[in-house]
C-alpha cells in the first residue's frame, strides 16, 4: 500500500539552528516518538528501531535509515528509511523530503513530504489513508515539541558557555606566574571549547502508544467532517 503524507510544523527558533539540529541524526532521531537510534554503518546509514503499541498489539520494527541527499544552501534534505516488523507481520519503506524555511519573527517552518509503502499487517492498519495522515500530523507535532526543546537546551548551553569563557580566561590570567595568553602552547587544553559542546541527545523514548494518538486523530477527523458539512449548509 503506497501513500503520500504531507505535513508541516513550526519551531520557535531560527532556520540555521533548526537545520543544524535536524541533520544531526544522532540528536534529532530520538526526538521522534517511539524511535530508537542504534549504531552507524560503514555506508553512513544508521541501524534503528521503532516501536508502536496499537491496543494489545505491539509492533516493533528493525531497519535502517540514512540521509540520501542534503542541500545545505536550500536547507533541504531527503531521508530514506526501511524496516520490517521483528515478528514478520509486515514492513515499511519511506522516502522523506524535508525543507526548512524562515517563517519570520525568529521562527522556522518545516515542510515534510513522505512517500510511504506499507506491506503485510502494517498495511491493514493503513487502509484509511486519511487516518494515517492525521496520525502522522500528531506524531510530527510531538516531534516538533521535542526538537524545539532540544534546540532551546542547545541555545541555553551555548549562552552559559559564552558567559563562562571570559571568566575562566580572566581567572587563568590572574593566577600568579601564569604565562601570557600569547605564549600558550598550541596543544594546551581548551576548556572553553569543550564547554561549548552541546548537551547529549535525549535518550530513546518509550514505545509509542498509538492508541491515544489514533483516538485523537479520529476525533479531529470527525470534527473536520462536521465543520465542512455545516460550513456548506451555511452558504444555502
Amino acid at each position: 500500500m503506497a501513500i503520500t503524507i504531507r505535513s508541516s510544523f513550526t519551531v520557535d527558533a531560527p532556520p540555521t539552528d533548526v537545520w543544524a539540529t535536524m541533520i544531526d541524526i544522532e540528536r534529532s532521531a530520538p526526538c521522534f516518538p517511539g524511535a530508537e537510534l542504534k549504531e552507524q554503518q560503514p555506508d553512513g546509514s544508521y541501524k534503528g528501531g521503532f516501536t508502536v503499541k496499537l491496543g494489545p498489539l505491539t509492533l516493533k520494527f528493525a531497519g535502517k535509515f540514512k540521509i540520501a541527499e542534503q542541500n545545505d544552501a536550500d536547507h533541504a534534505v531527503v531521508v530514506s528509511a526501511s524496516g520490517t516488523d521483528t515478528k514478520g507481520r509486515g514492513g515499511a519503506e519511506a522516502q522523506i523530503n524535508a525543507a526548512v524555511a524562515d517563517a519570520g519573527g525568529g521562527k522556522t517552518k518545516v515542510d515534510v513530504v513522505s512517500d510511504v509503502n506499507l506491506s503485510g499487517t502494517v498495511a491493514q492498519y493503513g487502509r484509511g489513508a486519511g487516518m494515517i495522515e492525521a496520525l502522522s500530523q500528531q506524531l510530527l507535532n510531538q516531534f516538533a515539541k521535542n526538537l524545539a526543546a532540544l534546540i532551546e537546551a542547545d541555545s541555553a548551553h551555548a549562552a552559559q558557555a559564552a558567559q563562562a569563557a571570559p571568566a575562566a580566561a580572566q581567572e587563568t590570567a590572574s593566577e600568579p606566574g601564569a604565562p601570557a595568553a600569547t605564549a600558550a602552547a598550541p596543544d594546551a587544553p581548551r576548556p572553553a571549547t569543550e564547554a561549548r559542546r552541546p548537551p547529549p541527545a535525549p535518550a530513546p523514548v518509550a514505545p509509542l502508544d498509538a492508541g491515544a494518538l489514533m483516538r485523537k486523530a479520529m476525533w479531529q477527523s470527525i470534527r473536520n467532517f462536521f465543520t465542512r458539512l455545516f460550513g456548506v449548509k451555511q452558504h444555502h
